[in-house]
């Protein structure tokens, strides 16, 4: 009788996992050569450049973010208004010709004391970036099939630069019907139910009170991000979307939201008052001081059950004018920190004695004061009070303070000490510059410590105008304001040249000269 060519083998007994896993695979083990791994937790402007800038010879960065791909968040408006791609504004993470690795993944839990990151893999989402929680809720809820097995990654110097989420106010209805800006996918998600409301409203079965309601576009938050948006989409509607749909001219209507008196409050009163008009007689319904109430879906007037329901409108509540009804609300107003830096970096289990120095103290073994500890943080906005060299903080119920010599926060989650630069794009990636640097140089002890150097502040306004202002020192080389044309085009320069790579620069301005010859993208998906 033949044998069997087929092997039996025997079956193993199963593992026994533990709960959390520490990374082993090649990509992520230590370091050789002597190089410090340095994890990054964040992908955005302050993590991002870090990863760029430090040394490969010295250091072995790790970038550890939700999402793998970096954002150029100045031109984020212009995707919505349908001025460029999404894709011209983004960088992968993940770069062959940069020694940097990537873990998709965010960070959960801190262990100073053992130097570990315990983490989730975010590889399968419905939401990378979480831009639906906000700062009265914890972890953001997710499905089953989304949550992965935690796994625990070691560091020599830990770098927090996790960003921040909208600020919401408690504002009920706005968490679940509004739409926030900061990623990719929230500006996919206007330009799409831009269209959508146009198509909404051209059906024979849509009533006129319903079709004024779905043509009525609404932003919160007149800062730079508010205003710029609510600028693209009047440019998108007047110039591009109007010509596909004639029968709705006129009908179409943007509102810009504040509770301040005046929208863009970080430039001069002059810029921002021409910004008001300029933006006035574009047609941008400007509704300074007013105070949001409520979000919900349905006509104004109706009764409740109110249940989401895209093929109508929403109603927005203000104190000053009652109800509402809009097409679409997006929500740009404040930041607030992120849910890791509120809700897990918080109490201190064991005090990190090998990488903690008091300050203006003694140090070392039997000197460290008793805890209980926690992170430092600022008393009104709860980001991490960093010192002057943006190494985190731990205090205790005496008023004691320890620097942590291995742990740094840099960006919208973190407040120097010495002064805090504005929650700008421009700031943080100065920090990240900045600590990179002193990194690669060793002198971080001895180097002064991180100063903001203003190089001047932006604003598209609309209809090819913008803003324009340069700190006052500066104003003797060049003009200190600019208005108008003028500014539109130092705009387009500048943001030109600051896109990071090559391909996207070059991308970017083919773009914007087939926009002026054929117009720009109206397609819908």
């Amino acid at each position: 009788m033949m044998r069997s060519l087929v092997r039996t083998v025997p079956a193993l007994p199963p593992p026994r996992w533990r709960l959390v896993r520490t990374l082993s695979t090649d990509i992520l083990q230590r370091p050789r050569e002597g190089k410090e791994r340095v994890v990054i937790l964040g992908s955005g402007w302050g993590g991002y450049t870090v990863s760029r800038k430090l040394s490969p010879k010295r250091f072995a960065p790790l970038v550890i973010s939700p999402r793998s791909y970096f954002v150029f968040t100045p031109l984020l408006t212009s995707t919505a208004g349908g001025d460029l791609d999404f894709s011209h504004i983004v960088e992968p993470v993940r770069d062959p010709k940069v020694d940097v690795n990537f873990v998709q993944a965010a960070a959960r839990v801190l262990d100073l004391n053992r130097k570990t990151v315990l983490c989730e893999p975010t590889v399968v989402k419905g939401g990378v970036t979480q831009t639906h929680t906000d700062e009265e809720n914890g972890f953001r809820q997710t499905k089953k099939w989304e949550k992965g097995e935690p796994f625990e990654i070691s560091y020599d110097k830990l770098i927090i630069s996790v960003g921040a989420i909208s600020r919401t106010f408690k504002t009920p209805g706005v968490r679940d019907n509004a739409i926030f800006f900061r990623d990719i996918g929230d500006s996919r998600r206007v330009r799409r139910r831009v269209r959508e409301c146009f198509e909404l409203a051209i059906l024979p079965t849509t009533s006129p009170e319903m079709r004024r309601y779905l043509l009525h576009f609404a932003i919160v938050g007149a800062g730079p991000t508010g205003t710029e948006l609510a600028a693209a989409l009047r440019d998108f509607i007047a110039s591009d979307l109007i010509t596909l749909y004639p029968a709705l001219d006129g009908l179409p209507r943007i509102s810009l939201y504040d509770v301040a008196p005046q929208v863009l409050s970080m430039f001069d009163e002059s810029l921002s008052r021409y910004a008001m008009d300029t933006m006035k007689k574009e047609g941008i319904d400007v509704r300074t001081s007013h105070h949001i109430q409520d979000l919900r879906w349905g006509a104004p007037g109706t009764d409740p059950p109110y249940e989401m329901d895209p093929r109508g409108c929403l109603t927005l509540t203000t104190k000053e004018e009652g109800q509402v009804g809009v097409g679409l609300c997006v929500w740009a107003t404040g930041n607030a920190v992120n849910e890791f830096v509120s809700e897990s970096l918080c109490d201190v289990d064991v005090f990190p004695t090998a990488s903690a120095v008091m300050k203006n103290g003694p140090s070392g073994p039997g000197k460290i004061p008793q805890g209980p500890w926690t992170y430092k943080k600022a008393p009104r906005t709860g980001a991490l009070l960093v010192d002057g060299h943006l190494r985190v903080q731990l205090q205790n119920e005496t008023g004691a303070t320890a620097v942590l010599q291995d742990v740094f926060a840099l960006g919208d989650n973190a407040m120097p000490e010495t002064g805090s630069p504005p929650a700008t794009a421009q700031a943080t990636s100065q920090e990240a510059k900045w600590l990179a640097t002193r990194l690669n140089h060793g002198d971080l002890a001895t180097s002064p410590g991180f100063s903001f150097r203003n190089m001047g502040t932006l604003a598209y306004i609309g209809d090819a105008k913008a803003l324009m202002q340069l700190p006052d020192e500066d104003g003797k080389y060049f003009p200190h304001k600019l208005t108008g044309r003028r500014a539109w085009l130092v705009w387009n320069s500048a943001y030109l040249t600051m896109t990071i790579s090559w391909r996207n620069k070059l991308r970017v301005a083919v773009r914007w000269m087939l926009n002026r010859l054929f117009g720009r993208d109206i397609s819908r998906y």
